[in-house]
């Protein structure tokens, strides 16, 4: 019986980790273009409300980016702010970015952020 206790707790230890991991994740930022307009966004996934304006603070630049749609996921709240090209090229070249809401900020990946956007910078100046 000890035995059957035992591989119980095992088991459900690591499942109840990863859940617990998930949550802890916070918000989730993902960068994109728009196929049709070509324009880049940020899309922030979280629970919470959603705020007309973000800013972003990229080596101690600091500028607004403006919600363009929300909509719920869920208990989840997605809110997609479009980024002007002359701060998504201050983002693509920043060592450092953060996004900060109404009592929080929050770390940008740079590899996620050159990943979604250094090619379409590229190939939009040419």
């Amino acid at each position: 019986m000890r035995y059957v206790i035992v591989a119980l707790l095992l088991i459900a230890g690591p499942i109840s980790t990863s859940e617990a991991l998930v949550a802890a994740a916070g918000p989730r930022v993902v960068f994109g273009v728009d196929a049709k307009a070509g324009h880049r966004y940020m899309q922030l996934t979280e629970r919470g409300p959603v705020y007309p304006t973000a800013d972003v603070t990229c080596d101690g630049n600091r500028r607004t980016v403006t919600l363009t749609r929300s909509s719920n996921a869920g208990d989840r709240t997605v809110a997609v702010y479009v980024v002007p090209p002359r701060i998504s090229d201050l983002m693509v070249k920043s060592v450092e970015c953060r996004l900060l809401l109404p009592g929080r900020e929050i770390a940008l990946a740079r590899q996620q952020i050159r990943a979604a956007w250094s090619t379409h910078l590229a190939t939009a100046t040419r």
